[in-house]
């Protein structure tokens, strides 16, 4: 009896935690599409210019989905969650926010690596029938890591951030201002308003987007914050902006 629970035991599968990439999905879907004008072209009907440039737009969409397949990747998620964790220079004193944190990658990868003060992972989840809980899958993650006592969740609107001003040493986010369809320099002003001066923000996110905070936001929220030391750097194919909060 004793060996028949032992082997019982041993074939129970292991729980997994599970991530998903959270850049913008717009290519990935339009990829059935795009294939399904092969047809057309083939037809023989079609002006000599349109197959250059179908081929180009075909090129893009396949480069999008390689780079979610690649993204969804164990090694890629770790090897960006730790370049932002260099980034941030965070210790274990610090207070640490990932903002619109999807399924938490980063916050629990501080948790693991740095060790800091306090993480909280925040987003803002909306139920639908087919995802009831769907901040479920961060919670899971959280429990199957065994970071449950060192991450805080919390539903919160990215452009009304639950905490008081100058709290965090670190503010943190994978594709959130991507994610973030609406009023993306508000989002990013909330983020600055509860980071301490001398704290930093690290945002990774597809290149268009960084390119956009580094040289047309930051350049103009000096009326409000002062902030420094505004750098851009990639992760292979993420883009990443880092930058000080001054005051």
């Amino acid at each position: 009896m004793v060996r028949d629970k032992r082997m019982s035991v041993a074939k129970e599968p292991h729980e997994k935690s599970r991530y998903e990439f959270e850049a913008p999905r717009t290519l990935i879907t339009l990829l059935p599409a795009a294939f399904g004008f092969l047809p057309l072209l083939a037809g023989g009907d079609t002006s000599w210019i349109a197959v250059p440039v179908f081929a180009l737009i075909l090129l893009v969409l396949v480069w999008g989905s390689a780079t979610q397949v690649i993204g969804s990747t164990t090694w890629y998620r770790l090897g960006l969650d730790e370049r932002l964790m260099v980034l941030s220079r965070a210790g274990r004193g610090s207070r640490v926010l990932n903002a619109v944190s999807s399924t938490g990658s980063l916050a629990i990868s501080f948790v693991r690596r740095v060790k800091p003060l306090e993480v909280w992972a925040t987003d803002q989840w909306t139920p639908t029938k087919r995802k009831p809980d769907p901040s479920r899958r961060l919670r899971d993650n959280i429990r199957i890591e065994g970071v449950e006592d060192a991450v805080q969740v919390r539903d919160a609107d990215p452009l009304n951030l639950p905490f008081k001003v100058r709290y965090f040493n670190v503010v943190g986010s994978r594709y959130g201002m991507s994610n973030t369809r609406k009023h993306k320099r508000q989002a990013l002003t909330e983020m600055l308003r509860v980071l301490k001066p001398g704290g930093t923000l690290v945002l990774a996110d597809t290149l268009p987007v960084a390119l956009w905070l580094r040289y047309r936001v930051f350049a103009r929220l000096s009326r409000e914050y002062k902030v420094g030391d505004v750098s851009l750097s990639r992760f292979h194919f993420t883009a990443i902006v880092a930058a000080q909060k001054l005051g």
